[in-house]
Parts: C-alpha cells; structure tokens; sequence
C-alpha cells in the first residue's frame, strides 16, 4: 500500500499475527481513502458491531458468502462512494462554517468507543458544554426513554456512548441553524422517527437494533438540516409544498427544482465524511428510495422510510408533548 494506491480492501476478521480489526485500523489511519470491509462469521460479532461503528470498517460480509452478491455490493460500493464526491454536495457543506469542523467532544467519544477507554472525561466535557447538555437530557428524560433525571453522566450511562455520539452529532449540526418554527419541526421530527424506528425493530421486526445502525432512525433526514441552513428562505417554501401537497410529493424532484440538490444526497455525503457506518449512510441516501437496487442494508432502509413517513403523519395529527409517543402508535 506504501507503494500502489488501494481502492478497496476486504479483510478476515481472524487471521495469524494480527486481526483483520488491528490490520484494518492501521490502514484507517494511514490510508483513510482506502474502504474498508470485513468477511466475518458470528462468533467476531462484538469486535465487528465496534469496527462498523468507529468506521474502522465500512461494513461486514458474513461467512458463507455468496460470490456474486458479493461483486453486487462492491458494485453499490463504489457507486455509493462516487456520489460522496459529488462537486456541489461538497460544496454547500464546506460553506458552512460550523459544520466544516467537527467537535472535539464527538471525536473524543469515537476514541473512547474505538479504544474501549474509560468515559470520565467525556462526561466532563459533555457538562461543560450547555447545549450539549441539554440535549442528551432531553433525549434522556423524553418519552421513549423515560429517564427523568437532571445528571448529565446518569443520561450518558444510561444511554450508551454510542447513542451519546449521535446525539452530539445531530446536536452539532441543530447549533448552527437559527432559531424558528422551522428547526423546532425538524427536531420534533427527528425525535419521533426515532421512536418509531426502534419500536418497529422491536416490536414488528422483533430484531434488535444493532449497534452498528442504532442511529440510522435520528440521522437520516440530517440533510434536510443543512438545506435549512443553506437556503433559509427557499426551505420555508419547500414546508409549505409538502403541506399543500401531502402524499403526492416527490420529495427528491421538489428538492432539485428549488435547491438543485436534494437531502438524502447532502445527508450522506455529510455523514460518510464523519466516518458514520456505511449502513446508517445508506439510511440517509435511500430513505424515500426503498426499492432502489443499489440498497445493500434493505431492510434498514426500509424500516426508516416507514419511520421517516409515519413521524410526518404524527406530527400533523396531535401534538407529541401532549400526547407521547407510546400512546399513539398502538392505536395506530
């Protein structure tokens, strides 16, 4: 690699010397345009979720495997990554100032989950910074979790650092938009897509959410978040569309007409350059695309757009203060 340039390289999770997780952790940090995958069985389960999760791997192939589904993904692969490069998608994220450089605190927590380090002192760093603070109390204490608790580390523990990372994330991103009924509808709706996303893994699909796509439901319209913040005026216009036109829209060609870019491609190219696990960008970029052959993670996307569709009906039917989330969905 010191001497050719690698577009891609697949790795077994076990092998003599050194595991495909030490090997594909060098290259990450000597050659972090290379992609990276794993070929593993069940038994790696733990150290893959931690690989996907820190972005040491873009994803995981489970042994057997099928040689021609495995051309298929390296295909959607490369594609996926193409589009990452897309020239304006760059642009607008590079434009805006706050985006362009990522917190400290998020990096520290991705050391800490990558390094399994102890978490004392992103905890003080998360107290430290109030806006931070509030929003991981009010994840913590909302009706999902149900926490009702004041301490920013019983939330953290409670919640898990890699749920704490998303957070922060999407917390990034909300702090450099101005306040308005625009970004308060956008959070709203974040919230309660990832709700139901996880009450239809867990109660429909009867899987668990795994790690390595826990923050698929709170990160997929992100992209909607930088539109705001690139185009205030022509978003506000965008809203009143989706009202008058509800259930008719195409969501992606009204974005083209008005920004001539649309979310799902500014949330992924935004994501994939935050290193986000490979599934949790697909998310991103096919939620109202479920059906695209280029999906490696189905039925992930799947279980968004539903998510994603059914948070926008809840938030025009009722208030979710008034009425929490748990009680409406079993009616429904």
């Amino acid at each position: 690699m010191e001497e050719s340039h690698i577009d891609l390289i697949i790795s077994d999770m076990r092998m003599p010397n050194i595991s495909g997780f030490e090997l594909l952790k060098i290259i990450k940090q000597r050659y972090p345009s290379t992609i990276r995958v794993i070929l593993s069985g069940y038994a790696d389960e733990n150290l893959v979720f931690r690989a996907l999760q820190t972005n040491i791997a873009k994803l995981c192939i489970l042994k057997p495997w099928d040689n021609e589904r495995l051309k298929q993904i390296i295909r959607n692969i490369f594609e996926l990554e193409d589009l990452m490069k897309a020239k304006k998608c760059l642009e607008i994220v590079n434009n805006i100032d706050y985006i362009s450089t990522l917190k400290d605190l998020y990096l520290k927590i991705t050391r800490v989950i990558e390094d399994e380090l102890g978490i004392d002192e992103i905890i003080k760093a998360i107290e430290e910074d109030p806006a931070t603070s509030s929003k991981i109390l009010q994840v913590a204490n909302s009706a999902f979790y149900n926490l009702k608790t004041a301490s920013v580390k019983q939330a953290v523990v409670y919640l898990g650092l890699v749920n704490v990372r998303n957070i922060v994330l999407n917390a990034t991103v909300f702090e450099c938009l101005p306040s308005g009924s625009s970004k308060s509808l956008l959070w709203q709706h974040v919230n309660i897509a990832n709700n139901l996303f996880y009450y239809l893994y867990d109660n429909v699909i009867k899987k668990r959410v795994h790690d390595s796509f826990a923050s698929a439901g709170l990160l997929h319209g992100i992209g909607q978040l930088i539109l705001l913040k690139a185009y205030p005026q022509k978003f506000l216009e965008y809203l009143d569309i989706i009202k008058k036109e509800k259930g008719t829209i195409d969501y992606e060609k009204t974005e083209l007409e008005l920004f001539g870019i649309t979310h799902t491609e500014l949330g992924a190219v935004l994501l994939n350059w935050w290193d986000i696990p490979y599934p949790v960008v697909e998310a991103a970029l096919f939620h109202h695309k479920p059906y695209d052959e280029r999906i490696i993670h189905k039925e992930l996307v799947c279980t968004v757009n539903i998510a994603c569709y059914c948070a926008w009906d809840i938030l025009e039917i009722r208030s979710f203060q008034e009425y929490p989330f748990y009680s409406i969905l079993p009616r429904n």
